[in-house]
């Protein structure tokens, strides 16, 4: 079985980049053949010691300036490239192109959405016209969703959102994973609180700064830069210049993958402020390094472990958590072996790429084609 993961480019190794790499890897330890077609893929994003993932670069020049719209473009490109090899097609960026390929090619192609294109908080200035700006594509995607058998979202509370508006026929909720090999404790607490991920306004860092303010303990800041985004990063950086109580405190660092699971792997406390209601993959990368977390919220059911202190607008359950967490170093520990046990058992690459292609047996393949997809060997 031939497995095509289509996305616009690999610019960084980030939550959507992070996810088409590592259930790539995943697919072809069980010995399905994957390919990744993209127009630009950067080598050093595969650090020494991790497994190639075999990339198709095609050459497109994508404009600039209304990007939701030209991904659809390079999309069609890509999906026309991938049809002569693939055998089926799940598709990260572009998702309104999916029935392309099921239309042109008979190709089976699953879209995949990593998070929600209409939320207005995406576009900084211009959300007074995101409307406007999004309707066609929005009309685009519901039709291509309701046409075609399954699509995927990373999230239960993502799949609902789009379930709502585009009434899909079947859309599977699929857990983010993480690679627990690597991303592991070493039980060291060096007494500092990290937030990590884009430097992009959804990420909601101030929340975090805000909910540190009355700590005495360094805290770092591991951003991603994106350009289109350098004035959320100039907007914190002028928080902390403003702000007395974190002038010098607050570090911004933008450091490689094996740096990044080393400051995970040392600080105390992870906050996650991001506005969403699931938890993104640097707060169960924190996770699985046995770090409590503090989150905006999350749609996850933790059982008889403890779990993470979620506390949505309120600042001060922000603070108070903090501050108990920072003063007992036990209960850092003991909170930390709960959630390492929690994403062992729940959010491994394996476990993902499970439902992943289960649902893809049961929704789009049939007979042999199934058979395939599920033992390669037979």
């Amino acid at each position: 079985m031939k497995v095509a993961q289509i996305y616009h480019g690999f610019q960084r190794v980030a939550g959507t980049e992070r996810f088409i790499l590592e259930t790539s890897r995943e697919m072809s330890r069980r010995r399905l053949e994957v390919r990744i077609y993209t127009t630009f893929f950067d080598g050093h994003l595969v650090t020494d010691g991790q497994p190639a993932v075999e990339t198709k670069r095609i050459g497109f020049v994508r404009p600039p300036l209304f990007s939701l719209y030209s991904s659809l473009a390079v999309s069609k490109r890509l999906i026309e490239a991938a049809s002569s090899w693939a055998d089926i097609i799940i598709l990260h960026s572009g998702v309104g192109m999916a029935q392309h390929s099921w239309r042109k090619f008979n190709l089976p192609c699953v879209p995949f959405f990593h998070s929600d294109q209409y939320d207005q908080s995406l576009f900084g200035g211009t959300r007074q016209v995101a409307g406007l700006y999004t309707f066609p594509l929005k009309v685009l995607n519901i039709k291509c969703v309701r046409s075609i058998p399954l699509a995927f979202a990373n999230s239960k509370s993502l799949s609902s959102r789009i379930g709502q508006y585009t009434r899909a026929r079947k859309i599977v909720a699929i857990p983010l994973g993480v690679d627990v090999d690597r991303f592991r404790p070493k039980w060291v607490d060096e007494g500092f609180i990290l937030m990590a991920g884009r430097l992009h306004p959804t990420n909601n860092f101030e929340a975090g700064l805000a909910a540190a303010i009355d700590t005495s303990c360094k805290i770092v800041i591991a951003g991603i830069h994106e350009n289109r985004f350098s004035w959320y990063y100039e907007r914190l950086r002028h928080i902390v210049k403003d702000t007395d109580r974190l002038r010098n405190r607050v570090e911004f660092l933008s450091p490689n993958e094996d740096d990044l699971i080393r400051l995970i792997q040392t600080c105390s406390v992870f906050l996650s402020p991001r506005k969403y209601n699931y938890l993104g993959l640097a707060a169960l990368e924190a996770m699985s390094c046995g770090k409590p977390v503090i989150a905006y919220d999350t749609d996850e059911e933790f059982g008889h472990l403890r779990s993470v202190i979620a506390c949505g607008d309120r600042v001060r359950a922000w603070q108070s958590a903090l501050q108990t967490l920072m003063s007992d170093h036990n209960l850092r520990t003991g909170i930390g072996k709960d959630l390492r046990q929690f994403v062992e058992e729940r959010h491994s690459w394996k476990n993902t790429v499970d439902i992943m292609l289960e649902a893809a047996n049961d929704n789009v393949f049939e007979g042999s084609a199934r058979k395939t997809l599920e033992n390669p060997n037979s």
